[in-house]
């Protein structure tokens, strides 16, 4: 034989994923919570009444911050050993900072709404409710920090390893929190109109975000230029992320000329809600798929059970359940304090 045609063979082994779709329901909820909790306290602090959007501004922060956890709580492996990171800390770690902030945020959160129903119920103010507001908001920003932290110091990923990761986690949830206000208020023209406003800015801010994370010459913008090049699915996504956010961009741009109707506010309300569900699912999961240690694409198939549909489907299920459950309950003892 000659030594010259030697032939290697490269056997490589797929890969597990390590996130499963948990973690996307954690981060589309735990994003959408931080920045209503934001909201909230811009408007408890502002000199200018505005009771009722505080109220639902709160209401839909502390039902996604129930939520969340309790998706995150799913996907840890051995969810038993949550208690170590108390028991044995390591603040060198993004994540025993966020086991200290989550049940500190969600716990916060509601006794700021219990302080606010009671202020509905008996007419009193508190003023210990703007401080929980405060706390909140500086809770909201840890959380925030540590959520996009934890994933963009992972270097062994490179598409992950930048710091525009947190601020496009930041921006696609508040786009999505606008959207929701807007077709849970109404027909108030004049809110829906500034709301809309602050949507298109927002998306606005997220693609100036995302292309400088493409086209800048780092080594994530380089890494998702080379998966764009080299994976079709990367292209659909990336096309799925487009076709979202001009949907959304166009409602928003009629909002400002005319009153939405509701089915235009439902379906600007589920356009910026896939967007942001879409970004976290690309780039929590379907980047995971792209090889690490081997020399081929990890595949990965969305199962039908806990760890699949069935998980995204009940963590949504219980979002809304709990959006009923405190609406209902709240409305209940105010129609009863009412009639004595």
């Amino acid at each position: 034989m000659n030594p010259s045609l030697i032939i290697e063979e490269v056997l490589t082994r797929p890969q597990e994923i390590s996130w499963l779709p948990w973690a996307v329901q954690y981060f589309f909820f735990i994003g959408i919570a931080t920045c209503a909790a934001l909201f909230a306290c811009v408007l408890h602090w502002r000199k200018k009444e505005s009771a009722t959007l505080e109220n639902l501004t709160l209401l839909i922060a502390l039902t996604c911050s129930i939520t969340a956890p309790l998706a995150l709580t799913a996907d840890l492996h051995q969810t038993a050993r949550f208690w170590h990171f108390y028991a044995y800390p390591t603040p060198w770690s993004w994540m025993p900072w966020g086991a200290l902030f989550l049940p500190l945020f969600t716990g916060v959160l509601g006794l700021w709404f219990l302080a606010q129903q009671l202020k509905r119920f008996t007419q009193k103010s508190y003023r210990v409710t703007k401080w929980l507001a405060l706390a909140s908001a500086l809770l909201a920003v840890g959380l925030l920090t540590y959520t996009g932290r934890e994933v963009s110091v992972v270097y062994a990923r490179p598409i992950w390893f930048s710091y525009a990761f947190p601020f496009v986690m930041f921006l696609s949830a508040f786009q999505t929190f606008f959207a929701l206000l807007v077709v849970s208020l109404g027909d108030e023209r004049a809110l829906q109109r500034k709301l809309a406003l602050a949507q298109i800015w927002t998306l606005g801010l997220l693609a100036i975000v995302v292309t400088i994370w493409v086209t800048g010459d780092t080594l994530s913008g380089v890494a998702i230029r080379d998966w764009l090049a080299v994976s079709s699915s990367a292209r659909y996504y990336a096309a799925g992320w487009a076709v979202l956010g001009l949907i959304s961009l166009g409602i928003g741009c009629v909002a400002l000329y005319q009153p939405l109707s509701m089915p235009l506010r439902i379906l600007q309300a589920l356009s910026a809600m896939a967007l942001c569900w879409l970004m976290r699912w690309t780039l929590l999961i379907q980047v995971q798929t792209i090889p690490k240690f081997n020399a081929q694409f990890n595949p990965y198939s969305l199962p039908a059970g806990t760890d699949g549909w069935l998980a995204i489907l009940g963590t949504f299920g219980l979002w809304i359940a709990l959006l009923i459950i405190v609406r209902e309950t709240v409305n209940g003892l105010a129609r009863r304090m009412q009639h004595g």
